[in-house]
């Protein structure tokens, strides 16, 4: 069974099929874009950092910490300072990205045979790292906002809480000449 509203916005949709078909197709122009070339570098070392990475997100906090006190009696060479830099960051505590970072930075700008492939992957987790630290100062100050209209938030329900009370003590309160 069919209403008037059902046939009304069949005849509306015929219209506009009708007025759609009756326009040229509208000619838009056509992109050749090259596909993006990718330039993969099987270094073993880079193979090594990016795997340690992806071992700490799986570390426990003991664990972490006890990786840390490993990687303090390994040498200064650039790619334990990028697994130091890896689980500072990881360790996620007060400062710690502010402290990766720091250890990058060096390594960001570093020339030479070791840094062809490890400056780029510093100035990565350099960028990485001060993105997050954005985030969580973000966060913060988000928490910071929260807590501040919770505050508000419980001085006004005190407030109407202590006017409700007013309220109801002058409607207990007999009127005046009115008989006790």
């Amino acid at each position: 069974m069919m209403t008037r509203n059902s046939l009304a916005g069949m005849a509306a949709c015929a219209l506009l099929l009708g007025a759609c078909a009756a326009k040229p197709p509208i000619q838009t122009p056509v992109l050749v874009q090259t596909p993006p070339r990718v330039v993969v570098v099987m270094d073993p070392q880079l193979t090594e950092l990016l795997a340690y990475q992806s071992a700490l997100r799986l570390m426990t906090p003991s664990e972490l910490v006890k990786a840390q006190l490993d990687l303090a009696k390994a040498d200064h060479a650039p790619s334990n300072t990028i697994r130091r830099a890896m689980l500072q960051a990881a360790l996620r505590g007060p400062g710690d990205l502010a402290r990766a970072q720091a250890l990058l930075e060096p390594l960001a700008t570093a020339t030479g045979k070791d840094a062809q492939l490890l400056a780029p992957l510093a100035q990565l987790l350099g960028s990485q790292y001060a993105e997050l630290r954005r985030q969580e100062e973000s966060i913060d100050k988000l928490n910071t906002q929260l807590r501040d209209a919770q505050r508000r938030n419980d001085l006004l329900n005190e407030k109407l809480e202590a006017l409700k009370n007013i309220e109801r003590s002058l409607s207990v309160r007999p009127a005046a000449g009115a008989p006790k």
